[in-house]
Parts: structure tokens; sequence; C-alpha cells
């Protein structure tokens, strides 16, 4: 009878540890699990990294009280850093445990260590449940060997990294540099109006800054006009005629695209000086703009 009772209750025992183990296994189903690449040749002061992704029921949760503390050491191990992302996906939810170890072992001869087995308990749920991160080992070599009594006899040069040719890269750098230098000199050649500049101090360019200086008083832009006859006068050495600008054309040709608006210039200013004209304010900007369309002609833009 009492044989009875034991059987049944070991039974039981039994079948609940085997309940609870797959309502463990069924709660956590571990994903993926890294470890370093090399487990041989470790020094000292090697970083190692492993990782471990795991998929977890909504019920449970990982508490940061579970984690391991950062800068926990044990036989030559140190904890130097530990990330958690999580991840919701319907009714589970994705933990990547990412670890980080430093090597501070000390030993004369190569010998196995091991990162160490970790284990994660998860909160909530019905039953317990853990993340459990199995111990890595790998091989330590120590920087110098055994028995040696004088490390300076030992010691082995340092390779030198090897060299790149970086001349192609100094050859496009310096085209680079000149597109840029040639760009900016452009810019400021189409856009400068400073009279010390080289080459920007034309008869138009000269026109241009003192039409542009002209308010909208009265005689504006009998001035205006006067400054233009100026610039052609200028340009051609002596006084320029409408009955002229064949020959003042030979003579510039850049200026022959130019051609309609150089005859429509001499139209309004035959009306406004010699004529009875009334000017505007609308005519004094049509002038500082066509003034600077023969300061870009001068210039060869």
């Amino acid at each position: 009878m009492r044989n009875s009772i034991v059987k049944s209750i070991l039974a039981i025992s039994l079948t609940l540890l085997s309940l609870q183990g797959f309502a463990q296994a069924s709660a956590v189903k571990v994903l993926n699990i890294t470890n370093p690449h090399h487990s041989n040749a470790i020094q000292i002061g090697d970083v190692l990294n492993r990782t471990i992704e795991v998929e977890v029921s909504s019920a449970y949760h990982l508490p940061k009280t579970s984690l391991p503390l950062k800068g926990d050491s044990k036989d030559g191990i140190e904890l130097r850093d530990i990330a958690v992302q999580s991840t919701q996906h319907g009714d589970t939810t994705t933990y990547h445990i990412a670890l980080s170890y430093q090597v501070f072992a000390s030993a004369a001869k190569p010998m196995v260590m091991r990162l160490p087995n970790v284990h994660f308990t998860l909160a909530g749920g019905t039953t317990s449940a853990a993340i459990e991160m199995p111990a890595w080992q790998f091989w330590y070599s120590p920087l110098v060997a055994e028995g040696i009594t004088n490390a300076k006899e030992n010691m082995q040069p340092q390779s030198k990294p090897p060299l790149f040719d970086v001349s192609t890269h100094y050859s496009w750098l310096w085209l680079a540099l000149s597109v840029l230098a040639t760009g900016l000199i452009g810019l400021i050649y189409v856009n400068a109006d400073k009279s010390w500049l080289p080459f920007m101090n034309g008869a138009f360019a000269q026109a241009y800054r003192r039409i542009k200086k002209l308010g909208h008083s009265q005689g504006s832009h009998q001035h205006a006009l006067m400054y233009m006859h100026q610039a052609f006068n200028q340009l051609y050495g002596e006084n320029l005629f409408v009955h002229e600008l064949d020959k003042f054309l030979a003579a510039h040709p850049k200026f022959l695209k130019m051609r309609a608006d150089i005859d429509a210039f001499f139209t309004q200013s035959n009306a406004a000086l010699f004529g009875n004209h009334a000017s505007n304010g609308q005519e004094l900007q049509q002038l500082k703009a066509l003034s600077k369309r023969f300061r870009d002609c001068e210039r060869g833009i």
C-alpha cells in the first residue's frame, strides 16, 4: 500500500515536471546563437562578442533585474557590455541580447577558457521560464611563452601596414579643386561689380554701376542715357551716332547679338533727349537692365 502511494506521488511529480518543461519549451524558442568566429589564439585584452535571439510568449517579459551586471568579472573574463532589444510580433516578443566580454587572464602557457553560461529568468506567465545561453570555450594564448628569462630577445618586430598608391586620388583631387576654383572665378566674373577686379572695369561696367546709383528723381532718366552714350563713345573712341552703328559692330563683333537692343536704345535716346517724350520710372529700370546686359556682353558672357 505504501509503495503504491509513493509510486503515485512520483508519477504525479514526474508528470508535473514534464508539463512544466513542456510549458517552458513552448514559452521560449531559441532562434539563433552566435559566438566569436575564432576560438583559438585569443590573447589578453581581446574583446569577444556573442548574441542570442529568442522568441518568447507575450505572457512573459525579460526584466532588467535578471540581466548580468556590466563589469562582472570571473576567471579572467569581464562582461564589458550588454545590450537588449525587443520586438513585438502579435502574441510573441523577440529578444535580441548582445554580450561583449573582454579577456584579462594572465597565464604563461596556453589554456582553455570559456565564456560563462548565462541564465536569464523571465517574469510573468503561469509557469517559470528562462533563457539559457550555454558556455563557449576557447583557447587562450599568452603573449610570451613560459620560462622566457629575457623578453627583449624574444620580441618580434612589428610589421608595417601595406601602403596604397594614392597618386590617382591626388590627381582627381587636384582636378576637382581646379574645377571648383574655375567655377568660383566664373561666378565672381559674372556677378561681381567691383572696379578694382581685373577685367571688371569696362565701359559698360562703369555705366551700369552709375545707373544703379541713380534714384527716381527728375533727370535720372537723362543721366542714365548719358552714361550709356559715354560707354559707347569710350568703346568707339569718339562720339557714336546711329548711322555709324555698322562700323561700331564691325570693330566690336561681340555686340552683334545685341544689335536690336542697341537700335532700341538709340531710338529711346533720341526721343528722350531731342523730342518731347516724358520719361517714367519704368524706362529707368529698363535702362538699368539693358546696361547690365551690355556689361555681360562686354565681358564675353
